[in-house]
């Protein structure tokens, strides 16, 4: 009898175990505000780089979106897009000459992802690889005053260069419904490393120009920063909501 008893509790165990691994949620959808938050942020330090002689200002929309499908309670592989554009203008006064010029600046990039959440949920380690591409298109003109007239040139140039994505995070997924799935809030930090592929956008912008404004260092410093920090690689802050199910 006693052993009918206890077959009959691992039987129910059993068959109790398989149910809640089939309502385990697997699929997770989410929007990540992160890169919403490093346009605006752009945008509001745009004019950092204002002095006496050259003024600055900028705007910045980004969005991402990641898709994750858990393999096991602890092993999961997820494909994430994102866009982060700004929106730049620069004005310098210089010997005898004024630079004007408006730049439109765009990445996208596509990430594979590979996560391991060592408590079957909550918690976990991410690695990534991936593929962006910066775009940069730049119109305006340099102004030189001389002796009785004035001569102006234009300023035309479109930049692309793309790059292999490298990375890790760690965070916390948290949905309402648990296992179950429902909505879901995720939040990480980390850092991405990057390898720009063909010549940097600051060279690329000195050959395209006949005449080099004077503060072209500064401008390769911006792309610099913008390439390393922000665009591509540099620290990131991920802060998204979405579905499981």
């Amino acid at each position: 009898m006693n052993k009918r008893v206890l077959a009959v509790f691992v039987l129910a165990a059993l068959l109790t175990g398989g149910v809640f691994a089939q309502e385990m949620a697997k699929n997770s959808l989410t929007v990540d505000f992160g890169p919403t938050i490093a346009g605006l942020a752009f945008g509001a330090i745009g004019g950092m780089l204002s002095d006496d002689d050259a003024a600055s200002s900028s705007s910045g929309l980004g969005i991402g979106v990641q898709y994750e499908r858990n393999l096991t309670d602890r092993l999961s592989i997820a494909a994430r897009g994102a866009y982060l554009g700004f929106g730049f203008a620069w004005a310098e006064l210089g010997a005898g000459s004024r630079t004007d010029f408006d730049m439109d600046i765009s990445s996208f990039s596509v990430e594979g992802h590979l996560r391991f959440y060592p408590f079957r949920g909550g918690l976990f380690v991410d690695g990534m690889a991936g593929y962006g591409r910066i775009m940069n298109d730049i119109d305006g003109q340099i102004v030189t005053y001389r002796q009785g007239g004035r001569n102006e040139e234009p300023i035309s140039a479109s930049l692309a260069r793309d790059y292999v994505k490298l990375g890790g995070k760690a965070g916390l997924r948290t949905s309402l419904g648990g296992y179950r799935g429902g909505f879901t809030f995720e939040s990480s930090v980390g850092y991405y490393g990057n390898i720009g592929l063909g010549d940097s956008l600051g060279d690329q912008l000195e050959d395209s120009l006949d005449g080099r404004p004077d503060r072209m260092n500064d401008i390769n410093d911006l792309f610099t920063i913008l390439e390393n920090m922000v665009l591509i690689g540099g620290p990131r802050i991920t802060l998204a909501v979405g579905w499981r199910f």
